[in-house]
């Protein structure tokens, strides 16, 4: 899953899709938040952009 050109491009684009999950927090939970997703995202780094491994199942059926 492409999420990103660079790392602050795809930072900004987690903050903005799940950037909720981080209400409640103190602010050293949000800091510690912030500095996993910095790292994750650098993990992650290709010369494609920021590329996470991902696969999905597909399953239909239909009623006999």
């Amino acid at each position: 899953m492409w999420v990103g050109h660079d790392a602050e491009d795809a930072y900004r684009f987690m903050l903005g899709l799940l950037g909720w999950m981080l209400e409640g927090l103190d602010d050293d939970g949000r800091g510690r938040a912030l500095d996993a997703l910095r790292a994750t995202i650098v993990a992650h780094d290709t010369d494609e952009g920021e590329v996470y491994p991902s696969a999905t199942w597909i399953i239909s059926a239909r009623r006999p």
